[in-house]
């Protein structure tokens, strides 16, 4: 690398370097520095929060998504395209032309950790439902007001994305949003089926006046029995798709230790 490409590279980085340092000082915000991490996860949030209101971002389940693991792996992969770039161009104008490369491959790796979180997260929602339509049903005939039980599941549920959800959903309510507002909103924000029957059923028990925990008790029933349906199917899907593992790489192993000795004894013999 000649003496103008280092020249210009160190200016390159003095200038990241001082965006870097403006954007994590106005992060901070006067805090101290033990807050960064809590500031960088702040940030990413409401990057996200714009993507996803600007319909950019049109990923289902990525409202659940509470973790910046995407965002260091999509910015972890750019960075490491762009050093390769610049180790293995041995020049500033390498490093420049790979910056859209990287930006692009950061990107998908972004997009692909999202998608991964997301899902991981409507799984986890799928799991976690039976439980809170029970817990609820139980507060509900223990005589506590919807609201009020709902408060109550959200502090009996394990943290996660359902937790979260339901939070939510009790905390628009205490600021004064109306009940049906509340519940089109959760609505859009969890792309499943079992949620928004969950939602349903909340919705009519309040509108209607109905029995509220029989149809919660009923519903988490069903939302087990389906469960363990889904269960055995991935059970039985599972030894079909292992078939090809076993002929690919452990049958060929097998048969070549097993007939190993029969194969140098066959060699020697026609040898002598």
């Amino acid at each position: 690398m000649s003496a103008p490409d280092l020249l210009l590279l160190g200016i390159a980085a003095f200038l990241a370097g001082t965006f870097l340092g403006s954007l994590l000082v106005r992060a901070l915000g006067g805090r101290p520095i033990s807050h960064l991490p809590r500031a960088y996860r702040d940030r990413h949030a409401e990057t996200q929060e714009w993507l996803e209101r600007r319909k950019i971002l049109r990923l289902p389940g990525t409202c659940l998504v509470d973790s910046v693991r995407p965002w260091i792996l999509g910015e972890t992969a750019a960075v490491i395209l762009l050093s390769a770039a610049g180790i293995l161009g041995g020049g500033i104008a390498e490093v420049v032309t790979a910056i859209p490369v990287a930006i692009a491959f950061g990107a998908g790796v972004l997009f692909l950790a999202l998608r991964c979180e997301a899902r991981r997260a409507l799984l986890s929602v799928q799991r976690d439902l039976p439980v809170a339509c029970f817990l609820l049903s139980l507060l509900i005939e223990s005589g506590m007001g919807p609201s009020a039980a709902l408060q109550e599941t959200v502090t009996a549920l394990p943290p996660g994305p359902l937790s979260r959800e339901i939070g939510e959903l009790v905390r628009a309510r205490s600021l004064g949003v109306p009940r049906e507002e509340t519940l089109d909103r959760s609505r859009s924000r969890v792309p499943s089926e079992e949620y928004r029957l969950f939602l349903s059923h909340i919705r009519q028990g309040e509108r209607l006046g109905i029995g509220l925990s029989g149809s919660l008790r009923e519903l988490s029933s069903k939302l087990l029995e389906s469960q363990r349906d889904r269960a055995e199917t991935i059970a039985r899907q599972a030894a079909v798709k292992m078939l090809a593992p076993l002929v690919l790489f452990i049958f060929p192993a097998v048969f070549l230790i097993i007939l190993s000795p029969v194969l140098f004894g066959l060699r020697q013999m026609i040898r002598g």
